[in-house]
């Protein structure tokens, strides 16, 4: 076989300006060997290895070649040979026999070698298609889409990442990483849509549903996997079935996808930065977050995938595991009137003295104003030095949503009111929401991980509080 081409064939969906002509040669070069010498999970309890994932941020975002080669070696610190084991290397999947493997993580390096010899045969999108979402993908005990979006989505982000950059090696490396998760429910949906509801009324049906309340009592110890397994007991699993049957994509134009992703990216930012409590210090919980980073490689999956209910499959899929993270964290309510509180003009610490700008008399305007100051450089600036990955992530998705949807005004996010009642918000005070949304999210995010090129130490990690439970807040006043 052929090496695959490690080549970006394609730009980011936001793709800043590179700050010199070798950044793309070194992004693919780094790529290149995190994929050849790297597992996946960088413990065997399952962390995911983020190295691609922060590389490629950092890329999009504009990062020079000294940052990229930083984070690539303090990040290649941690993580865990390809093969696990020696023996691990003996290992030959194959079409049959490949159901043996499956769950796996020591067969990570085995199944590389299968789905790039795969991927160069079928191309990327074929590739995809045949073994993530073909009925023979998902026989059974295979229930390869569900594996997808396992992880808290790291095998979907994965792949998510290779579509968007036209990167073969990243889409073979993310169909092993799928094939190694384990799968905790397979969902069934019935066809049941008439009229099809908003993701802002989904969430709406989720907080109203008298079975999807929180499994109590409240254990600030429990671990995610004990979370997520709670989420589908009790009637949950089946409950939210019945809700995501009503997403009706039959017959769904491009344009009615691309609405969809739009809905999604809106809900999905919501929940992260809208879930605290009044009154309270702002919290951003870590696996909430995961769904904002990721909901943005929902565009590259639907304009990449042929066919169309692999498409609307893969939103229903999507749609299950939101609600089950949501769960997962007690089922925070999403305040629209809380988040439009935060600042729309987020400043670096000290950004108002005097030393920081000095307008001459002949610029026009002056940053120290609101009024003539636009924060997004600053806070993609501070961003591409932070040293937790998801800091970049997230603020990555934040600035593509704000420039796709950040001219929304007052009333018109899709959702805000109800269908069946135009005067009738989804939420509480959803008809006040905006684009400044984005830009806000962004602020909330660089003041609570931190600030770190204006003096500011990072933050040691996100919220795991799982801030849905009323107890969880009870050590803070």
């Amino acid at each position: 076989m052929s090496s695959l081409n490690h080549q970006l064939l394609k730009n980011g969906l936001v793709n800043l300006p590179r700050a010199s002509p070798t950044v793309k040669t070194t992004v693919e070069e780094l790529l290149f060997k995190d994929a050849e010498e790297h597992h996946c999970y960088f413990r065997s309890s399952g962390f995911h290895n983020h190295l691609s994932h922060h590389l490629l941020a950092a890329y999009d975002l504009g990062a020079s070649e000294g940052v990229l080669r930083k984070i690539y070696e303090e990040e290649a610190k941690t993580q865990r040979p390809i093969f696990l084991e020696e023996t691990d290397k003996d290992a030959v999947i194959t079409d049959e026999n490949l159901v043996q493997y499956l769950g796996n993580q020591n067969a990570y390096g085995a199944f590389c070698r299968f789905f790039k010899r795969r991927v160069y045969e079928l191309g990327a999108v074929q590739a995809v298609e045949e073994y993530i979402f073909s009925p023979t993908a998902n026989e059974g005990s295979k229930a390869m889409l569900y594996r997808l979006v396992a992880g808290a989505l790291h095998p979907f982000i994965q792949i998510g990442h290779g579509l968007e950059f036209g990167n073969l090696v990243l889409v073979a490396t993310g169909l092993a990483q799928a094939a190694v998760h384990i799968v905790r429910f397979q969902p069934t949906f019935a066809s049941v849509a008439e009229s099809e509801p908003s993701m802002l009324e989904i969430l709406r049906q989720v907080y109203n549903s008298p079975v999807l309340h929180p499994v109590m009592p409240y254990d600030n110890n429990a671990l995610i996997s004990t979370r997520m397994k709670d989420a589908l007991t009790g009637g949950r699993a089946e409950e939210i079935e019945r809700i995501c049957s009503q997403i009706n994509l039959d017959n769904l134009s491009d344009d009615g996808y691309s609405a969809k992703v739009k809905e999604i990216i809106w809900a999905c930012t919501l929940l992260m930065f809208a879930s605290g409590k009044p009154g309270k210090k702002p919290r951003l919980d870590f696996f909430l977050m995961h769904l904002v980073t990721s909901s943005m490689f929902l565009k590259s999956y639907v304009n990449s995938l042929q066919v169309a209910s692999h498409k609307a499959d893969l939103i229903r899929a999507y749609v299950f595991t939101m609600i089950l993270l949501l769960l997962s964290r007690g089922r925070p309510i999403i305040k629209p009137e809380l988040v439009m509180t935060y600042t729309e003009k987020p400043r670096p610490p000290n950004s108002h003295a005097s030393s920081y700008y000095q307008p001459d008399g002949t610029a026009l305007g002056n940053p120290l104003q609101d009024a003539d100051y636009n924060p997004w450089p600053a806070l993609v600036a501070s961003s591409l030095h932070a040293p937790d990955s998801h800091v970049l992530k997230t603020m990555r998705t934040l600035v593509y949503a704000a420039r796709e949807f950040g001219d929304t005004l007052p009333g018109g996010v899709d959702g805000a009111f109800l269908r069946d009642d135009a005067h009738e918000e989804s939420h509480p005070g959803s008809s006040q929401l905006d684009g400044s949304l984005f830009v806000r999210a962004a602020g909330m995010t660089l003041d609570y991980m931190g600030w770190v090129v204006h003096g500011q130490p990072a933050r040691e990690d996100w919220d795991r509080s799982a801030l849905g439970w009323d107890d969880a807040w009870l050590d803070e006043n």
